[in-house]
């Protein structure tokens, strides 16, 4: 018994012991359960959840360190309340914060102040309220247009601002997101001011297929899950896009209306044209269109250009000009003196597009020569003298054939063919003309007077004027207001490099009739014509009493006598022939110059006849011989093929339906000669008409 009573005292003092320190541990003040951080949104409802067992100092809440109030007393803060109660040991101090804002966020505290036998507690760590806040709508920078450069790189910016977190923003260009060369950055607005703001860069090469398109920004963050826009159109802009164009479709021809247009597509369709032709600027011409009224062989080849200009830049569209036009004979040498026994080379150049074909022939004759740009006659005998026609075609292009004469013309001295006297009246200028036949052409014409060579550099009254023909020259001495002294004899001196020739010209004075002649001659005209005329009324008054068959076959028998009359007899057929070929002879030979001399100066005056046709005009004297051997009849070589040709009985070569005299005696003098005609002085004489 002894023993149990210790054990059971100590058990007691065990007992008392526990429930003492039981309750010792049981009444300390602790946290039940202590709240954790939120995300909330502006304008919503956040509760802290904080709850004490056994309670024992002062609970207060702390936001960023700072005191909101103790217990419940939050006066304060209107939107910040305590709720909860109690229970048993534990106590409920949760903090509720109603409408949210920006300002609420941040750290929060619950903190239970120490008492004499408990300590402080608080939660730890600290907990957050993240406050979100909605990003304002993105903007792009420039506006809802978007002016970019065809081809160049442009940098489009887009901002949200405000948000909390800050937004992140996305590309897109027709609904198409662009992940390549975007960059973002966000920023905070400042120290206090919690939000964000993000701008974001995207960098685009538009092209031709941009223009049009939408651009889009797109802005989100936690709260704001579905994305803001900001939206744009891409206005892609380019300098003048050209193509130059032509009105006719084959190839251009000499001589066509033309017009050229520059199509251009262009963004601003705003367009300032020039045209230039080989980088020269054309004055007026300020449209998209050129019009050329006659297309000219001289702009073959051309590089036609056109430019447009508008606020981007300038672009230019070219074009060479490829224009068809017939042959034209290019630096033709048309008279070439030459000595007998050399060698000439005749040169053909003629242009056209395309290149012209070329056949020379000897005079009318119809067989080609050559068909080389070049030919040479070899050893140069009087035969092959004259007519050598060189003809550029471009058939196959639709142009006609053009013909160019060259002449061989024999070098001799100078040979003056002026008439010997000539006349001038007193007073008047006196004009006495030294004309001569030189090939090849003067160097120099003197004249002479009382022995003395005339200075015309030096005189007042003396001056002279010059023609110069293919096959001579034509000098005129002038000399104003003549009076006796002038009248006389003048030499006239011609020299060219194979010598030289003179000629003493006598000057007459002419004699002038008087007026009171000239008047009477005139007024006895007048009357002559005036009887003349009544004569014939009268004779057709009488005429018409008479009858009609009468009348009739008076009216034959008159028509057949003038006709009789007026035709020419034998004898004057046969004088009017030799002078024609006595005019013609050497000079123009019946087989070589169909249309001698035709075709020059641009003009198509001729006088024709079965020797061919002269110009004379164009010429010294184009009848006369040039001292027996300017031209020649042509003798057909033996190097020459004729086709068709037949030898007659007579010695005549016949050749279709002309007929020409073989001449190897051409050199023999007219004496020898059956067929030489002495040759005719055309200044002193005159066809018979009237013979």
């Amino acid at each position: 018994m002894e023993h149990i009573e210790p054990m059971k005292q100590l058990v007691f003092y065990i007992s008392i012991a526990t429930i003492l320190f039981m309750k010792t541990v049981l009444s300390v003040q602790t946290f039940f359960e202590q709240p954790r951080s939120h995300n909330a949104t502006v304008n919503s409802t956040v509760i802290f959840k904080c709850v004490i067992q056994n309670k024992a100092g002062e609970v207060q809440w702390m936001h960023d360190g700072l005191s909101l109030g103790s217990d419940r007393d939050y006066s304060g803060y209107d939107r910040y309340s305590v709720i909860g109660g109690r229970n048993g040991v534990l106590e409920e101090f949760s903090l509720k914060i109603t409408d949210v804002q920006l300002k609420d966020d941040g750290e929060y505290i619950c903190f239970v102040l120490r008492t004499q036998s408990d300590l402080s507690i608080k939660t730890d760590p600290p907990v957050t309220l993240n406050v979100l806040v909605r990003p304002d709508p993105p903007v792009i920078q420039g506006g809802s247009l978007q002016k970019v450069t065809l081809g160049e790189h442009k940098n489009l910016s887009c901002t949200s601002a405000n948000g909390k977190p800050g937004a992140e923003i996305t590309w897109y260009k027709d609904s198409v997101r662009i992940v390549d060369k975007v960059f973002s950055v966000t920023d905070r607005n400042g120290v206090k001011d919690k939000r964000e703001t993000t701008i974001s860069h995207v960098t685009i090469i538009p092209t031709e297929e941009d223009h049009g398109k939408r651009i889009e920004c797109r802005a989100a963050n936690a709260v704001q899950i579905q994305p803001l826009k900001a939206l744009a159109t891409l206005d892609v802009q380019f300098k003048p896009s050209i193509t130059l164009k032509v009105n006719i479709t084959r190839k251009l021809r000499e001589h066509d209306y033309v017009r050229f247009t520059c199509d251009a597509k262009a963004n601003p369709s705003q367009i300032t044209w020039k045209w230039y032709k080989d980088g020269e600027f054309i004055p007026g011409e300020s449209k998209f269109t050129l019009d050329i009224a006659n297309l000219n062989r001289d702009d073959h080849r051309s590089i036609l250009m056109c430019e447009g200009e508008n606020a981007i830049g300038v672009s230019k569209a070219t074009t060479t000009l490829d224009i068809e036009y017939g042959p034209k004979f290019v630096n033709l040498n048309s008279h070439i003196p030459v000595d007998l026994e050399t060698s000439v080379t005749l040169t053909c150049e003629a242009d056209g597009n395309p290149l012209p074909s070329i056949i020379w022939r000897r005079g009318s004759y119809p067989d080609a020569l050559s068909t080389e740009r070049q030919y040479t006659v070899h050893n140069i005998q009087d035969h092959d003298l004259g007519l050598y026609k060189c003809t550029a075609s471009s058939i196959n292009a639709g142009f006609a054939p053009i013909d160019a004469e060259i002449y061989l013309m024999r070098k001799d001295q100078p040979k003056i063919t002026s008439s010997k006297i000539q006349y001038a009246a007193k007073g008047s200028t006196a004009d006495i003309e030294c004309k001569a036949r030189s090939v090849p052409n003067a160097d120099e014409v003197i004249w002479i007077r009382n022995g003395k060579e005339i200075d015309f550099a030096s005189s007042e009254r003396y001056s002279f004027s010059e023609t110069r023909k293919p096959d001579g020259v034509i000098n005129t001495l002038h000399v104003q207001d003549s009076d006796d002294d002038d009248f006389g004899v003048y030499n006239c001196t011609v020299v060219n490099s194979m010598g030289l020739d003179f000629m003493a010209i006598t000057l007459n004075q002419k004699e002038i009739l008087a007026l009171s002649y000239i008047v009477g001659g005139v007024i006895g005209g007048v009357a002559v014509i005036f009887i003349i005329a009544i004569a014939c009324v009268l004779y057709h008054r009488y005429k018409g009493s008479d009858n009609e068959s009468y009348a009739e076959t008076d009216s034959n028998t008159e028509i057949k006598k003038r006709e009789k009359s007026d035709s020419p007899t034998e004898f004057q057929k046969g004088t009017l022939m030799d002078q024609w070929r006595q005019d013609l002879n050497f000079h123009c030979p019946p087989t070589d110059f169909d249309e001698v001399y035709g075709k020059m100066n641009g003009t198509e005056s001729k006088v024709t006849s079965g020797y061919g046709t002269l110009r004379s005009e164009n010429y010294i004297n184009g009848y006369d011989n040039h001292n027996g051997h300017l031209f020649s009849d042509y003798i057909h070589r033996s190097d020459e093929t004729i086709p068709g040709e037949s030898q007659m009985d007579n010695g005549v070569h016949q050749y279709g339906t002309s007929t020409f005299r073989s001449r190897p005696d051409f050199n023999k003098s007219s004496d020898s000669d059956p067929y030489q005609l002495p040759p005719a002085d055309i200044s002193t004489t005159k066809l018979a008409t009237n013979v």
